[in-house]
């Protein structure tokens, strides 16, 4: 079984409270929660520079990722490796249109700025805050790879209804400078190697936290 956090803050955005991202306390939030990989997805923006120094100094996988505000809910974008540098361009073009609080993108804006959906991790919040819904939800239905809750109970009732996503659980974290009490919200997979395809095959399966 791998442990993986696919929803991880770095960067301080106007969605966010000011905080100051911190390298070591993000080596140490790895090795306390014992994580297989990672994934770095700040509110519409992408710091490849920081990325690369993140996934330089971290011994585990580290995916490049987003969290766009899509429609007034959010869904965590999540690239593989190997692709970072068209990623970071397609990251580059939505900051150019979410520049100021309450800004968003639409459905056919975010396929046209990635391109082919199937080829990343597509997660919605799903059972949190602000909550995918409705004709967007369907839109994005044949791309979903799960969708995020924000307890442990929601993870169990969403797993009990089969017309469902595949949940999933994650911290939700600012890795900021003094972060001493590191969260719990974690999920685990039986994937094997991880990689980006092992792990869509796998939230597409069932999943445990």
């Amino acid at each position: 079984m791998k442990k993986i956090d696919l929803h991880i803050h770095t960067i301080s955005t106007m969605s966010d409270s000011d905080f100051t991202f911190s390298l070591d306390v993000f080596k140490s939030y790895v090795n306390s929660a014992n994580l297989d990989a990672v994934a770095v997805t700040n509110h519409d923006i992408f710091d490849l520079p920081q990325y690369e120094a993140i996934n330089d100094a971290l011994d585990i996988t580290v995916f490049p990722g987003i969290e766009v505000n899509l429609e007034k809910g959010h869904v965590l974008v999540i690239s593989d490796e190997s692709s970072v540098e068209k990623f970071n361009e397609c990251a580059t073009n939505i900051s150019k249109l979410i520049q100021n609080i309450g800004d968003t993108i639409t459905y056919e804006q975010l396929a046209d700025i990635f391109g082919d959906l199937n080829k990343y991790i597509i997660i919605p919040h799903y059972e949190k805050r602000p909550r995918i819904m409705g004709d967007v939800l369907e839109k994005l239905k044949p791309h979903i790879t799960a969708g995020e809750v924000d307890s442990a109970k929601k993870f169990i009732r969403v797993h009990k209804d089969s017309s469902g996503v595949t949940p999933v659980l994650f911290s939700d974290v600012r890795i900021r400078d003094g972060l001493s009490k590191y969260p719990t919200r974690q999920t685990y997979v039986d994937c094997g190697d991880i990689t980006l395809d092992s792990l869509k095959t796998c939230l597409l399966g069932v999943c445990r936290v």
